[in-house]
C-alpha cells in the first residue's frame, strides 16, 4: 500500500485576528508552528487523504478551494479528501465568529497550504504498512454542561457546585490510531482521532496548536521530525479540559494543562502504536453528500429584549458576556435565518479496511458522536467534527433549555434536532458506504 505524509505551514502573522472569543483578538507573536497535516493512503485502485487543520473552523469555501487544487494536481477526487479543523482557540483567522473576522489573504493561503501539505503527502508516498488500534485516555477531558438540581441547565457551573446534580451529556474517552510503519516495523506516522476542545491556552495569547501541537510535539520528539502526525477532532462541542467538579481554585489553562491533555494522549497513542500489529494494505474508499439543517430564529421576547437599548460594557454574567453583545447575537441570527433559512452541510465518510472515518461541520455533541458509533455498519467507527465547513453548535435535542452552546446565535443557529438529523443521515452514508465494499 502506497501512503505518505506531507504538511504545510499555516502560522498567523503578527497582528491577525485571532477567533474563539467573544471579542476581538490579535495574534502577539508565535508559540508554536500551526500546520496543515497530511496523510495519503492509495491502495492501488482509489486514493483518500486526511487533513488536520490547526484552525478554530474552517469555511467549506475554502476546503473547496484546496479540493480543486489537489483534484487537478494528483488527481484525488473531492468526496475522498476530508479537511478536520483541530478547533484550537488560538490559531488564524479563517472564520467569522462573535465579534472576530475571517481574513481574504489568510484564507487563500490556507486553501493552498491545505492542497500543498496533501500534493507533498502524495509525492512522498512509499510502499507502507498500516493498523488500527484503539486506546482510552482517562481524566484529562470532561462533560462541560451539567443538570443542575433545580432541573435547569448550565455550561461550567463549577462556582455552584452544591447545586450540580450530574453531567448531561455522554463523554468519548476513547484514544483511535491509525498507524503506518515500514517493512522493518520503523513507525512513519499515525493519524490521531480524540475528544477535547482546544481551549487549554497554550500559547498565552500568541499563535498555538494549543494542546494538540503539545501532543504532536511529544511523538515527533520519541520518533523524529519527518514523524507524520495527522490530528482529527473528535464530537467535542460539549466536552472540554475543564472538570467541574474540581475545587473551584483549580486552574484549567496555560502550558501545565496543555500537557495534561497533549502529554496523555501522545502516551496513550504510543502505547497504541507499539501494540499494533500492521497488515500490508487495506482498501480506501469515500463518499460525501451535502443536506440541508433547518435555522432558527431567537424567540420573540429574545428579540424584543435585543432591541432595547442596552449599555455600553454592562455585564451579563448568565450569558457569559455584555448585554450588547447577546444582543447583537439575537439580531444577527434573525437576519441570518432570512438569507439563509436552510443551511447547507456536508456529511463524509472515509473507508480503511474496516474502519471508517465518518465527519460532519458542526461543534458536535458528544453524544450525538456515540450515536454515530453505536449505529454504525463498520468494525470501527471514528467521529470527527468541524469537518469540511462550519454550521456552529450541534447541541442534542434534550439540551436546548440553558447553557451557552445552545444560545441563539449565528454560532448556534439551527433548529433542535438538527443534530439528531446528522446521525441518521451520517448512518444511512455509511451504509451506502459498506454495501460497495
Amino acid at each position: 500500500m502506497l501512503i505518505g505524509f506531507g504538511r504545510a505551514n499555516i502560522t498567523p502573522s503578527y497582528g491577525m485576528e485571532v477567533p474563539g472569543g467573544m471579542s476581538k483578538r490579535y495574534t502577539q507573536g508565535v508559540h508554536d508552528e500551526l500546520w496543515a497535516s497530511a496523510c495519503v493512503l492509495d491502495d492501488g485502485e482509489e486514493t483518500v487523504a486526511l487533513v488536520g487543520v490547526d484552525a478554530l473552523s474552517i469555511k467549506h469555501s475554502t476546503c473547496e478551494q484546496a479540493r480543486a487544487m489537489i483534484e487537478e494536481a494528483v488527481d484525488v477526487p473531492p468526496e475522498h479528501v476530508m479537511f478536520g479543523a483541530s478547533h484550537t482557540h488560538s490559531g488564524g483567522p479563517s472564520c467569522d465568529l462573535f465579534e472576530s473576522e475571517s481574513d481574504p489573504h489568510y484564507l487563500e493561503h490556507l486553501a493552498r497550504q491545505m492542497a500543498t501539505a496533501v500534493i507533498d503527502a502524495h509525492r512522498r508516498r512509499d510502499e507502507l504498512r498500516i493498523g488500527v488500534g484503539i486506546g482510552a485516555v482517562n481524566g484529562v477531558a470532561y462533560p462541560r454542561r451539567w443538570i443542575m438540581k433545580d432541573g435547569s441547565q448550565k455550561s461550567h457551573p463549577r462556582a455552584e457546585q452544591e447545586n450540580m446534580s450530574h453531567p448531561q451529556g455522554e463523554l468519548d474517552e476513547s484514544c483511535n490510531v491509525i498507524g503506518v510503519a515500514d517493512a522493518d516495523g520503523e513507525l512513519r506516522g499515525c493519524i490521531v482521532n480524540f475528544t477535547c476542545h482546544g481551549t487549554t491556552g497554550y500559547g498565552s495569547g500568541y499563535a498555538s496548536a494549543d494542546w494538540i501541537g503539545y501532543m504532536r510535539e511529544c511523538l515527533q520528539g520519541v520518533f523524529g521530525a519527518d514523524f507524520g502526525v495527522v490530528f482529527l477532532q473528535g464530537a467535542c462541542g460539549d466536552v472540554t479540559q475543564v472538570d467541574n467538579t474540581a475545587p473551584v481554585d483549580t486552574s484549567w489553562s496555560g502550558p501545565a494543562v496543555a500537557r495534561k491533555v497533549g502529554g496523555s494522549v501522545a502516551g496513550e497513542t504510543l502505547k497504541v502504536l507499539a501494540q499494533m500489529q500492521f497488515v500490508e494494505g487495506m482498501a480506501v474508499s469515500g463518499a460525501r453528500r451535502t443536506i440541508g439543517l433547518n435555522v432558527r430564529r431567537p424567540s420573540e421576547e429574545q428579540l424584543a429584549w435585543a432591541y432595547e437599548g442596552h449599555e455600553q460594557g454592562a455585564p451579563n454574567d448568565p450569558l457569559w458576556g455584555a448585554n450588547e453583545l447577546w444582543a447583537r447575537e439575537f439580531r444577527n441570527l434573525d437576519a441570518l435565518a432570512d438569507e439563509e433559512p436552510v443551511a447547507p452541510a456536508e456529511l463524509q465518510a472515509i473507508a480503511i479496511g474496516d474502519t471508517v472515518i465518518a465527519s460532519n461541520p458542526g461543534e458536535f455533541f458528544c453524544r450525538l458522536g456515540m450515536d454515530i458509533k453505536r449505529g454504525s455498519p463498520f468494525a470501527r467507527t471514528f467521529v470527527v467534527e468541524l469537518a469540511n465547513g462550519c454550521v456552529g453548535y450541534v447541541p442534542t435535542e434534550d439540551a436546548y433549555e440553558g447553557g451557552y452552546e445552545s444560545r441563539p446565535a449565528p454560532s448556534s443557529k439551527l433548529e433542535p434536532g438538527m443534530g439528531e438529523k446528522i446521525v441518521s443521515e451520517t448512518l444511512a452514508l455509511l451504509e451506502r458506504l459498506r454495501a460497495r465494499g
